[in-house]
């Protein structure tokens, strides 16, 4: 491990700047900023509904969906792509998709990076599509949650973003396609009443920051001395100086997107806001992103709202953080400690994992097997891992 070095040392050298920078007083700062908004962690117990438009209900049932993809470079230049996804949970609900791709070799590390996670992000979609509405049809969506690893806005976010047509290889288009999934995907949890969660170790976020400096104050902390090395401090440095607890819920819409395509602004128009908080479940463990479509607690929020009029104004903090409060008791429900920080998504995480060994030791000489082509046609580029090695 010859780098492991020096990223140690560049990581403490940027600790003791960032100590030495900020000082007591501004964590103090931000610790005063954060606390009229920083709740204690709700008792885990009960029934484990919400308030909103469903009614309350004992949720039950919970099924996970994660996938995982690998790019190698293959001889001729060309990538190699390979993702996979499961939707795990009961047996009636559970599936697996796989799916793969050959891009030429006029295609750059950053446009297969691209194309890897779309694929991925694809396949997820489609099963837990596929697991939702294998809960519906035995009746139990108003008592299932279906559990993301990630942020659901972050995703949303990026998928705004994206060109209206993205095509590889075969010419397949799949961002479009996979706006228009997802989309069909939070329709179907609004009306059927499946929770949709999205979780994960993630606050490099900012809007936290942003909606408290700028929610006014009668004596606002420093706010001019809040920025770090020309920047102001992600989500994450906040939450750093909190105990246990969760932070009063945000409602997030299309607005806060930093692009927006025509093809996003029109699939995603009906498509439901998102609520976001923080959980820190526990004082020795990062704090956790928790995303819940605004529908889920009965907001009729939209994610493209039709105008200012329509829509929530900023800072959006949810009135009563209390009808979001029964969300955050199914994550604490489920959450296992620093390694196992969601039960659900960790088993479809053991049941997803693809080491780059396996990919090129078993699934390229099954996919020339498949394709009729000879030994050795998939064979890995191996001249940039000698050039790193010396």
């Amino acid at each position: 491990m010859p780098l492991l070095a020096p990223v140690i040392r560049a990581a403490r050298q940027r600790s003791q700047q960032l100590q030495a920078s900020l000082g007591v007083a501004q964590l103090a700062a931000w610790r005063s900023m954060l606390a009229p908004r920083w709740l204690p962690l709700p008792a885990v117990g009960g029934m484990n509904g919400a308030n909103g438009s469903h009614g309350a209900v004992e949720r039950r049932v919970d099924l996970a969906v994660d996938g995982t993809s690998h790019t190698v470079q293959l001889q001729n230049g060309a990538h190699f792509v390979l993702a996979v996804a499961a939707a795990h949970g009961p047996d009636y609900c559970c599936r697996e998709q796989a799916d793969m791709e050959i891009l030429p070799a006029r295609y750059d590390d950053g446009q297969a990076s691209s194309a890897r996670d779309l694929l991925m992000r694809a396949l997820e979609a489609q099963v837990a599509t596929l697991a939702a509405t294998a809960v519906s049809e035995r009746g139990e969506a108003g008592r299932a949650t279906l559990w993301v690893d990630g942020s659901l806005y972050a995703d949303l976010s990026h998928m705004a973003g994206a060109p209206e047509k993205v095509q590889w290889g075969g010419a397949t288009e799949r961002a479009g396609h996979l706006l228009r999934t997802t989309a069909s995907l939070l329709s179907h949890a609004e009306q059927s009443g499946l929770w949709i969660l999205g979780i994960g170790k993630t606050q490099r976020a900012g809007f936290l920051f942003d909606a408290l400096t700028s929610t006014p104050m009668p004596a606002p902390p420093a706010s001019a001395d809040v920025e770090v090395d020309g920047g102001h401090p992600a989500d994450g440095e906040l939450l750093a100086t909190m105990p246990t607890g969760w932070s009063w819920p945000i409602v997030l819409d299309g607005r806060r997107f930093p692009i927006t395509s025509a093809l996003a602004r029109d699939t995603l128009a009906s498509a439901p806001a998102i609520i976001s908080t923080y959980i820190r479940p526990h004082a020795a463990d990062l704090p956790l992103r928790l995303d819940v479509p605004a529908s889920a607690v009965g907001f009729d929020d939209r994610l493209m709202p039709d105008s200012a009029d329509a829509a929530r104004s900023w800072p959006a903090w949810v009135p009563d953080p209390e009808v979001v409060a029964p969300v955050v008791r199914a994550a604490l429900a489920a959450y296992g400690g620093m390694s196992v920080y969601n039960a659900p998504l960790y088993a479809v995480d053991r049941l997803v994992r693809l080491p780059r060994r396996e990919l090129e030791l078993r699934y390229l000489p099954v996919c020339e097997r498949v394709a009729g082509l000879r030994p050795g046609s998939l064979g890995i580029n191996r001249g940039r891992r000698r050039f790193l090695v010396s």
